[in-house]
C-alpha cells in the first residue's frame, strides 16, 4: 500500500483533504479505517470509513477526511496514516508514510499562522452581498478589532478574485486600510464583477465565493481566506445570478 495527500477544488471549502490510497500489491485489500497525523493537525483527521473500501491490485481510491483544528508549526509537517486492513481474513494496523507531492500540509501550516497573526488585531469577514449599481456586486467586509491595544496593526493591502468573481479594475483591487488593535469596528465595500454568467458555474460553484485576503501584519505579507458563512456564500452567488440576468 502506499498513501498520498492530495486537496482537490471541492474540499478547500468543506475543509478537508483525500488520502489517495493505492493497492500495490498482487492481491485485493479491503481499508475499514484510515486515520491520518502531521503536526500540522491539532489532532488525528478521519477514522472509520463509511464503508469498507476494496481496493483490487493496482486500484487508486481517495478516501475523503475532514480537516481538524490546524496549528501554526515551523517544524516539519510530514504526515503518516494509520489504515486497518482485512485481507484473506486477517485483520491488522498498517502504519504508512504519507506522501506530500504538492505541499498540502505546509501550505496549511502557512495560512494558519498567518490567520493567527491577523486574529490578535482584528476578525476581517465577509458580512454582506447585494447587487449595487452599475451591474456589479457590493461585498460589504466587516473589520472588528481586538481590542488590544498592545497587538500592533494590520494593513489590509489587496483583495484577489476568484474563478468566478474578479474587480471592475483585474482580478486584484487594492483596499489600503490600516487596522489598529484598539480602533472602533468598521466596514468597506468592494465593487465586484462576473468574471463568467453561464448557469452551470454558479450553481455548481464551489470556490468561487472564496477570496484571498492579503494583509502586511507583524511585517510580513500573509495570504488567508476571508472568512465568509454559508449565508454571505449563497447572498453572492444569488446576486451573481442576477447581475447576469439568470433571475427573474
Amino acid at each position: 500500500m502506499s498513501v498520498a495527500l492530495v486537496q482537490q477544488r471541492g474540499d478547500i471549502a468543506p475543509g478537508r483533504v483525500q488520502l489517495r490510497m493505492t493497492n500495490d500489491g498482487d492481491s485485493a485489500v479491503v481499508v475499514t479505517s484510515a486515520t491520518l497525523t502531521s503536526p500540522v493537525l491539532a489532532e488525528s483527521g478521519g477514522g472509520e470509513t463509511k464503508r469498507p473500501v476494496t481496493l483490487s491490485p493496482g486500484r487508486t481510491v481517495d478516501l475523503p477526511v475532514t480537516l481538524p483544528a490546524l496549528r501554526c508549526v515551523t517544524e516539519d509537517p510530514s504526515a503518516r496514516a494509520v489504515l486497518r486492513l482485512e485481507q484473506d481474513g486477517d485483520s491488522r494496523d498498517a502504519t504508512l508514510d504519507v506522501t506530500d507531492e504538492l505541499g498540502v500540509l505546509t501550505r496549511l501550516a502557512e495560512t494558519e499562522c498567518g490567520r493567527e497573526a491577523v486574529a490578535s488585531v482584528a476578525r476581517i469577514s465577509a458580512a454582506s452581498a447585494a447587487v449595487g449599481e452599475g451591474g456589479t456586486i457590493d461585498l460589504e467586509v466587516s473589520i472588528e478589532p481586538t481590542g488590544d491595544a498592545g497587538a500592533g496593526t494590520a494593513e489590509l493591502r489587496a483583495l484577489r478574485g476568484t474563478p468566478l468573481l474578479r474587480f471592475p479594475a483585474g482580478t486584484e483591487t487594492p483596499l489600503d486600510v490600516t487596522v489598529r488593535a484598539d480602533d472602533p469596528p468598521s466596514t468597506t465595500t468592494i465593487a465586484l464583477t462576473p468574471q463568467r454568467c453561464d448557469a452551470h458555474a454558479i450553481a455548481e460553484d464551489k470556490v468561487g465565493t472564496l477570496f484571498d485576503l492579503v494583509v502586511r501584519v507583524e511585517d510580513r505579507d500573509v495570504v488567508i481566506p476571508l472568512e465568509r458563512s454559508p449565508s454571505v456564500a449563497a447572498a453572492i452567488l444569488s446576486a451573481t445570478a442576477a447581475v447576469c440576468g439568470l433571475t427573474p
